[in-house]
């Protein structure tokens, strides 16, 4: 089993900045070709379906890629603000089951195994900033649906000491070759590895996740096996309530 290095690289911007004109061109493409065919006169219930689930999809896309930009460039600048409270891991699973589930119907997914498990007790929490730890889980937890074409995505939440607790995220999905693990959470791949000539705005989400974790004290560890799925693993750490 392959595992990251999680490590910093030196940025490749021409390459990147190729991949993301790419990336914000395919979703725009996507919105007005499919909202042009809508306006089509005869166009079946069905077909009007799928184009609003692709109009959707595409929608989503770019809000993400525009939001991880403004993010990325908040950290950059260290305009980015914390806010941390109590985070009631039953009622955050919870939350976060609610969002897959309709991540699962928009990207068509039925067919998917969803599974959340997570304590029992209410009061079982974790003080951090619950935005941020939302955004992270959610980001994973859609790139494992995403990546995933039959099996299922498990999230688990375990709590053995107070105030900490592992997040693990589970896919049988199509996996990672040792090259891409590396580079996994490098914002600019070198143009000759897998992920940079492949770039897509996954690249970008998971270099947000890596950022925010450092700055919330998060360790991620990724486990992944080519052809049989990935594990991401978080240890969100104990802090002092101010």
């Amino acid at each position: 089993m392959g595992q990251s290095k999680i490590n910093d690289a030196t940025y490749h911007f021409p390459n990147y900045l190729s991949g993301l004109s790419h990336d914000i061109r395919t979703p725009l493409s996507a919105i007005i070709g499919f909202s042009d065919l809508l306006a089509e006169p005869r166009v079946s219930r069905a077909d009007q379906r799928s184009y609003c689930l692709m109009i959707g999809r595409s929608s989503r896309k770019l809000l993400e890629l525009m939001s991880n930009l403004i993010d990325l460039a908040k950290m950059e600048t260290n305009n980015l603000e914390l806010f941390y409270k109590y985070v009631y891991l039953k009622d955050f699973a919870d939350e976060m089951k609610s969002e897959l589930n309709e991540m699962v119907n928009l990207y068509e997914k039925g067919y998917l195994k969803i599974s959340f498990i997570a304590p029992t007790n209410p009061t079982a929490s974790v003080f951090t900033d619950k935005t941020r730890l939302s955004q992270i889980v959610r980001i994973l937890l859609e790139n494992g649906m995403r990546y995933t074409k039959q099996g299922g995505v498990t999230m688990t939440i375990t709590q053995d000491v107070p105030l900490t607790c592992t997040i693990e995220i589970r896919d049988t999905g199509c996996g990672m070759d040792a090259d891409s693990l590396e580079h996994l959470f490098v914002m600019f791949p070198p143009p000759e590895t897998p992920l940079g000539r492949k770039m897509k705005a996954r690249g970008m989400s998971l270099s947000v996740v890596k950022k925010l974790c450092d700055r919330l004290g998060i360790t991620i560890e990724v486990n992944s096996v080519l052809g049989e799925g990935t594990v991401m693993r978080m240890v969100v750490p104990f802090k002092e309530p101010l």
